[in-house]
Order: C-alpha cells, then structure tokens, then sequence
C-alpha cells in the first residue's frame, strides 16, 4: 500500500525557510548542471521548440508557513490553492497557501481546525468550492489510516469549513464528479489502516449530504488489491472508468449501480502510473508507472498504452513509448490538445533517480518529443497544473531538498510561435447545446475552440481534468460555438475556454460556468 509518508519532513525544516531564498538563486547554476536523464534532453533547443522553465520560487507566505504543493486545485479567480501536513508552529490544522501564478504573491490559508487533511480526496465542485475528503487519521495505529472527515476551500474568503463526515473513513480515496453534479467518493482505507473501502458514497454540495451507495455498486474485488487512489475518468457514457494501477479495468454505471468488467491492460498492474482522458473524450491514456506496489522499489516502464472507447469492443493497445522510463509523474492537458508529462522518478526509491526532462506526447501525431528540463525534483507528492495563461505549473515532492517548497512554470513551445489570439469578450454562463458568441479580433485565424476543466490534483492524480472541443463557425470578428451537448461531455462546473489559431497558439483562457 501507498505510504503519505509522515517523517519525510523534518520539524525543523520551516524554521529556515528564510535562508532557503538565499541558497535558491545561489543553486541554480548547480541544479542546472545536474539535469541528467536517462535519454539527452533537448536543453540546448530553441524554447519554440522545447519550451522554457521559470527558476524556482517559494511557496511561502509572509508569516513564513511555507508548505510542499503535494495537493493542488486551481479556482476559476485563476489562483491555485496548495494544502499539506500540519506543521509545528502554525496552528492546529494542516498548512495551506493560496498562490497567484501571475503576481507569485503567496497567502496563507491555514486549515484552523486540528486536522490533517493531507492523503485526502481532492475535487472542484460544481459551484467552484474546493472539496477535501478524508486523509491521515489522528493518532493512526499505521500510516495508512484514513479519517470521515470532509473538508470545502471557499476561494471568496480563503477559509475552510467543516462539512458533514462521511459515512466511511478514507485515506487515499478518489474523488470524481459525475455528470448529476454529485461527487462521486471512491475506495480509501479505513480508520485503522487494515483494508481498502469497497462501498462507495456521493457527496450532495446543495444539501451539504453523503449517501452510501447500494451494495451492488462495491468496488470488484480486482479494484482492491492492496492500493487506493484509483485513476478513475468520466466517459460521455455517463459511466466512470477505472483504469490504472490495476491490471484488469471496469466501468462503473452510476444509474444501474453496477460494476462491469472492460478490458486488462497489456502491461499488467502499473502502480504509480498518470492517466489522462484525450481530447475527443474517447480514449483514456496511461503511462508509466512499475509493476512493483512498494513505491519505488522496483523498476519503472516508459510504456504507455490507449483504451478507445468510440470502438464496438474497448481494449487496451499499447502506443508509442516515452522517450523516459518514469513513475509517479504528472500528464497535463494543455490548452493545443497535447499532453505534458513532467517529473516522476526512475525507482530506487520513492524520492530517487527523478527525471527532471519532461515530455510533450501529441495525440495526434503519436509522438513523445523530450522538452527543456527543469530544476527541482518532482517525485512522489507532486504535483502539476496548466494555468488559465497557457503555462504550467509544478510542484510538490518532500524529498528533504532544497526545492521541496518551491514551485516552478513552464512555457510550453507553443508560447513562442508568434502572437497570441485574444478573446475580448465570452459569456459567463453556459447551457448545454446551446450557441454562444466569443469575440475577438483574430476569428479568421483560430482552427480550435474548446473547454478545459481546472485541475485538482493530488499525489501526481488528477480525475476530472478533460479538454472538450467544441464546434464553432467563423464571423466577423467573432466566433459562434456551440456548449457541450450535455453533462456527460462537460459535467456542471466551471471551465476554461481557449481558441488557438492555425499556428497552434492558444489564447488566455477566461473562466465560464457551464450549467
């Protein structure tokens, strides 16, 4: 089983969060010497070509509760909220600071309560209010203890409030929106550590209650091998896919209540490994990972294998592989229809042989093409997200090292291929199938136009991230698109909208609210 691993950190680590500013700029040369990777990188490239990364900077807000962005969830203001473990000295709950990735000012959001929601559950919800489900158990018999606790981030007042427990308690659970709006709370162990939940429950955000679902809705026996956070995706069926680290996959039908079994991957069991729904909302991608449950043990895998499910029989086919062997990475959809792959490490250890050189796989083409390494280390407990600005952000990993705090932005190549199209004005609503206007000067040129859900990540996991392309027509100055057709392609929430022009550069993405 998966360890949150409590005493990665020591005490005494946020006490010299000052000095740390100091050794940052003075490391950076040392970091940038020491991007080796199993491959070459394409470090010397032009940024047109592999992108380019920010220095690191601190998670730390003025009163000096620094944390580790091991859980992240990006809010339709554009901030990004970022919790961890309670730490000594800042109060009685786990340390949580809210970031703007444009300023980089940093504001402390203090979980007051005595909790430690850090090895939660972590999902938007559809009224943009982060939700936190469970985590470390107090005074746990074992690491692995889970709590019944439920815990919502309101961004209007960066303050949390405690809502009703669930019925069960959960470490490590999945959490997924499905198209009702209810979320959906999936495996987790229990309050002493001893078994991995088969029952699931929903999560109501209007009556603020959770229901237990039927026993016939129990996660099969195949879907409880000893892991949690289960890599689940949301099909336009309406159904929920839960695909890696098992070797044998299953659709969960929300209406019926009932588990099917799908297909077994081809590579087997891929404990650690990133999953990500393409665009087109039909095939669901996993990559990389080892075979081995004790994390970083064992060897890692550059495979990667695709599931269509617009086909009559779904199975498992492995593409292309990763130019990188990796696990415990992050894959981002990006605003082009690309997925970024970034950090994760080559086993060894949990912290061990991190891969520092990302990678952009195109759907399209098939391809992985290496891209510009960056500095930290981003292994177990990271995390990574793509801003409304088109770049991405990475954080996380406690490896005891100097930028364990910090966070760092990439501009992928798309962000050097010319000008940007611009949207000057888009609605801040949406009804599903219905037409909407977006203006903008450079209607002629834009070739896509598409919703990006914003990304609640947690442990290298994000469940409800899904780019949906929408149809348009090309006017005068302005773009006619028309909203998803229902909540099974855009579950009810909020998203960003992005048109990118035939040079395959996209836009700054405002927030609108589908509903």
């Amino acid at each position: 089983m998966q360890n949150c691993n409590r005493l990665s950190e020591s005490s005494g680590w946020f006490s010299i969060a000052p000095l740390l500013m100091l050794l940052l700029s003075a490391s950076l040369l040392w970091g940038q010497a020491n991007t080796t990777t199993a491959k070459a990188t394409g470090a010397a490239k032009p940024a047109n070509q592999v992108g380019s990364w920010t220095a690191p900077a601190m998670l730390c807000p003025p009163n000096g509760h620094c944390l580790v962005g091991a859980n992240l969830a990006l809010m339709h203001n554009g901030q990004v909220l970022f919790y961890y473990y309670p730490r000594p000295g800042s109060g009685p709950g786990s340390r949580a600071v809210v970031l703007d990735p444009t300023t980089g000012i940093v504001t402390d959001a203090l979980l007051t309560a005595s909790r430690d929601i850090f090895c939660s559950g972590v999902g938007i919800m559809p009224n943009g209010q982060v939700l936190s489900t469970g985590g470390n158990a107090p005074n746990p018999p074992n690491n692995h203890s889970g709590t019944f606790n439920t815990d919502i981030f309101d961004f209007t007042t960066n303050t949390w409030t405690l809502a009703a427990n669930m019925n069960l308690a959960r470490w490590y659970p999945s959490t997924i929106e499905l198209a009702s709006g209810l979320m959906l709370e999936v495996s987790g162990s229990n309050e002493i550590g001893t078994k991995v939940q088969n029952v699931m429950e929903t999560f109501d955000y209007h009556t603020g209650i959770w229901t237990v679902l039927p026993s016939s809705a129990n996660l099969p026996n195949a879907l409880l091998d000893g892991t949690a956070y289960p890599r689940l995706t949301l099909l336009t069926s309406g159904k929920v896919f839960a695909s890696t680290p098992f070797a044998k996959t299953y659709v969960f039908d929300p209406v019926a209540n009932t588990w099917t079994f799908q297909s077994g991957t081809n590579f087997g069991k891929r404990y650690y490994a990133s999953h990500v729904l393409l665009p087109g909302l039909n095939k669901v991608l996993i990559a990389g990972g080892s075979p081995i449950s004790s994390n970083g043990a064992g060897t890692t895998t550059n495979t990667a294998e695709v599931i269509d499910f617009s086909t009559k029989r779904p199975i498992w086919q492995y593409i292309a592989p990763m130019n990188i062997a990796r696990m415990n990475e992050n894959l981002v959809l990006l605003p082009d229809g690309t997925v970024l792959v970034v950090g994760g490490g080559g086993g060894g250890g949990r912290y061990a042989n991190p891969v520092l050189t990302p990678e952009l796989y195109d759907p399209v083409a098939g391809t992985w093409t290496l891209m510009a390494p960056q500095v930290g280390t981003r292994t177990y407990h990271s995390t990574a997200a793509v801003m409304p600005d088109g770049r991405v952000l990475s954080a996380g990993a406690d490896d005891k090292g100097i930028y364990q705090q910090t966070y760092e932005m990439f501009s992928p190549p798309y962000l050097f291929k010319g000008p940007r199209p611009t949207i000057t004005s888009s609605p801040a609503t949406l009804t599903y199938g219905a037409q909407f206007t977006i203006n903008t000067p450079d209607a002629a040129s834009i070739t896509r136009v598409a919703l990006m859900r914003p990304s609640a990540t947690t442990h290298a996991d994000d469940m409800d991230q899904r780019y949906v392309d929408l149809t348009f027509t090309v006017g005068s100055g302005q773009i006619t698109a028309t909203a998803p057709p229902n909540a099974n392609y855009a579950p009810p929430g909020y998203y960003m909208l992005v048109i990118v022009n035939s040079s395959g550069v996209p836009s700054v993405m405002p927030f609108l609210q589908i509903m």
